[in-house]
């Protein structure tokens, strides 16, 4: 009785020693979702590998790119509290983008937006870079650099509303030399820039053409040499132009650091940290003669 006493309790001690079964790493899974109204470019891919190089295995991040037709379905998948952990939102600032916001934080997902911002929504978080502070600094430089004339901008940019942004920084600045005139030309074909340079740069009223947009500017740089060119660009390798004396200006802003950064804040809104609200301005460098 004692010997099968002994084997009872040995049995019994193994079976309480055993391990429990470990989890299934979907029950650690946290979804979150990126919905930006853009074609995907170069520019979003270097976002989308700074986004996944930061976020944690756990953290399983859906990228959806959308246009102005699927707007109503997007805005629909966004006020799924069962579906994310976080949010990260990039469109036009109207009424419609303010709604979305508003109706997913409503229900309980915590959202950020990225290159935009909505001042009067109810986001968590903002990552951009801060384009009116570099339309302000072009502005400046040529406010400082030519006496008179008329200064033209070709715009062009994946970021909703960063033309805008910066064409008002760039505006503003030229106040301080009131004998200079900008005039902005937006284009929503950046093939165009091309054309549009070549028949600027004949043209003995413009004293200066500045490029905002990476796209843009390998365009509109086909049609050198321009008169004091400025470059506004997200390729790094778009420096070589500086430094072989094609442009006078160069600023080169850091989209895969817009999603590293953006990561960052989904993580800790994924995990119920971070604070109530982060606005995050991605510095970009800048090169002038």
């Amino acid at each position: 009785m004692r010997r099968g006493g002994y084997w009872l309790s040995l049995i019994l001690l193994l079976t309480a020693c055993q391990r429990e079964p470990e989890p299934s790493p979907e029950q650690f899974q946290f979804p979150v979702g990126i919905f930006i109204q853009a074609r995907r470019n170069d520019f979003w891919e270097a976002f989308e590998t700074g986004l996944k190089s930061r976020l944690d295995a756990s953290i399983v991040p859906r990228i959806v790119y959308f246009d102005s037709a699927q707007r109503d379905s997007v805005a629909s998948q966004m006020a799924q509290p069962e579906a994310w952990r976080a949010l990260a939102f990039c469109a036009p600032s109207d009424a419609w983008a303010q709604n979305t916001v508003d109706r997913a934080v409503r229900e309980g997902i915590p959202l950020v937006l990225v290159g935009v911002d909505m001042r009067q929504s109810l986001r968590m978080g903002v990552v951009s870079t801060y384009y009116y502070d570099a339309g302000r600094k072009a502005g400046a430089w040529y406010a400082k650099r030519l006496p008179t004339g008329r200064i033209v901008v070709i715009a062009g940019h994946p970021v909703p509303g960063a033309v805008s942004e910066f064409w008002d920084g760039f505006r503003h600045s030229l106040l301080e030399n009131r004998r200079l005139r900008a005039e902005l030309i937006p284009l929503s074909d950046s093939a165009q820039a091309k054309v549009v340079a070549q028949q600027l740069k004949n043209n003995p009223t413009v004293r200066g053409i500045f490029l905002m947009g990476a796209e843009v500017a390998r365009y509109a740089m086909e049609a050198t040499p321009l008169p004091n060119p400025g470059i506004f660009t997200w390729r790094q390798d778009d420096e070589a132009w500086y430094h072989e004396g094609r442009c006078q200006l160069l600023l080169i802003e850091n989209p895969h650091e817009v999603g590293v950064r953006t990561a960052n804040l989904l993580r800790n809104l994924s995990l119920g940290r971070g604070k109530d609200l982060e606005i995050v301005y991605v510095p970009y460098r800048q090169r002038a003669r």
